[in-house]
């Protein structure tokens, strides 16, 4: 029997559903990130290929400054 999602790899039971461990792990995602795993999808892999790689640069670099930010506003709190 082939996993319940891809439809391709054997499944195994993990107490959820009857997934492939890549696809179990797709939803172990997207359990712990909600919507932004849909919102990434969306807007990374339904591009061109040299639009995908752009905007992921682009998600990287929005990702690093709001992390920068919050590191920076944590230091600020301690002190």
């Amino acid at each position: 029997m082939s996993c319940y999602l891809c439809r391709d790899k054997p499944r195994l039971y993990w107490g959820t559903g009857y997934f492939c461990a890549d696809c179990k792990r797709l939803q172990d995602a997207i359990s712990i990130y909600g919507d932004r795993v849909f919102e990434v999808v969306e807007e990374v892999l339904f591009r061109t290929e040299d639009k995908q790689e752009h905007k992921i640069k682009s998600e990287l670099k929005k990702e690093i400054k709001s992390k920068e930010k919050q590191l920076e506003d944590d230091k600020q709190t301690k002190l």
